[in-house]
């Protein structure tokens, strides 16, 4: 086969969108050697994604083309010399008039359950491609049943079009390596215990409600964030000083996985307060880190944290300080519940999301 890849993402988002791209494309490439894989991006970024396997080739728009175009329309020129078998648009977007068979995959419909958190332009943007990509792919892949829900509420799309095909996440949370040596700054900010929050710093995320929870805990918690700041930041950085939490919350530029895998590891536990999600990679991530993770009781979240994920009450600040509560010290029932969450976890590997992807692919030719 000769596979065509949206791979903006895989090249400039460090996660997220960023590390499904990067996901997907690696695993497909080791499983199906002997296909071509067409890499489209309209600019290269090797920091984040250094293309290793033969098979992999990367194709970039002329030096004077406008990119956004390129990538939206410009780009079906190059598809059709190409002769691609099929064409596949890793984050919720093909091009507009695609002359071959595509395949798009839906994260989430946020911007629409919640368009106060997105600005105009930006709502309308996501909207128009989103559902163009929806009506016209010959399949659609959601990351979970609630994303197919939206997918379906939203765009009336009929829902056997839709295959819901569960992510994974990066190696370094599985394999557990401990030969990566952290640099002087990280391991001081591990020599005390700590929970952790992994996500933009965003108002969707809710991490302000995390820091309220933090703020009334009898014990001197101490809270990690690892995170892309927005503007909402000052907002977080003015309730921080208002409310004398400066020594007890740090915040850390991570770029490098490893790094970060093993800030995991080293918690006490994650705590991923967001609103909502289309999946919320980083409770995968933790299960694979072998801690407890908390969460809130919308449906995403137990779709993807399972039985033995700690869940808090949406909305509700007692609910979390509860669970922190429970998750900072060890006992038997938090040791049992991390054990059952890895055999749980497991379901949401590379190999098994490429291996159903492949078969859509092999379903349209």
């Amino acid at each position: 086969m000769k596979i065509g890849f949206d791979a903006k993402r895989a090249f400039h988002n460090v996660t997220g969108l960023g590390n499904y791209s990067r996901s997907v494309i690696e695993s497909i490439s080791e499983i199906r050697k002997n296909d071509e894989l067409y890499l489209m991006t309209p600019k290269i970024n090797h920091n984040n994604f250094f293309v290793k396997n033969k098979n992999i080739h990367i194709i970039t728009p002329g030096r004077f083309t406008n990119k956004s175009y390129w990538r939206f329309i410009g780009i079906n020129r190059k598809i059709k010399k190409l002769k691609l078998d099929v064409y596949h648009g890793l984050s919720n977007e093909i091009p507009y008039g695609i002359n071959t068979k595509s395949i798009v995959t839906i994260h989430d419909l946020l911007f629409l359950k919640y368009p106060n958190f997105y600005n105009y332009v930006d709502r309308k943007i996501y909207h128009i491609k989103s559902q163009l990509a929806c009506e016209n792919a010959n399949y659609i892949i959601a990351t979970s049943k609630q994303t197919k829900a939206d997918i379906i509420n939203f765009f009336n799309i009929n829902e056997n079009k839709i295959k819901i095909i569960y992510q994974s996440c990066h190696q370094a949370f599985i394999m557990h390596s401990e030969n990566f040596i952290l640099n002087k700054e990280i391991k001081t900010h591990l020599i005390n215990p700590f929970i952790l929050y992994v996500g933009s710093i965003e108002e969707r995320k809710n991490l302000l409600f995390l820091l309220k929870a933090l703020q009334h805990t009898k014990k001197e918690i101490r809270l990690i964030c690892v995170g892309k700041k927005g503007k909402y930041f000052n907002k977080i950085n003015s309730f921080i000083s208002k409310n004398k939490l400066t020594n007890r919350v740090v915040f850390l530029n991570i770029q490098d996985v490893n790094t970060l895998a093993i800030l995991y590891r080293k918690s006490r536990g994650l705590v991923y307060p967001s609103i909502n999600e289309g999946f919320g990679i980083p409770i995968v991530e933790g299960m694979y880190s072998k801690i407890p993770v908390i969460t809130s009781n919308q449906p995403i979240f137990k779709e993807v944290g399972g039985q033995n994920s700690y869940y808090f009450e949406t909305g509700n600040l007692d609910s979390l300080i509860e669970n922190i509560n429970e998750i900072w010290t060890d006992s038997p029932n938090k040791t049992k519940r991390i054990e059952a969450n890895f055999k749980y976890v497991q379901k949401f590997n590379a190999k098994t999301q490429a291996t159903q992807i492949i078969d859509l692919y092999k379903n349209l030719i």
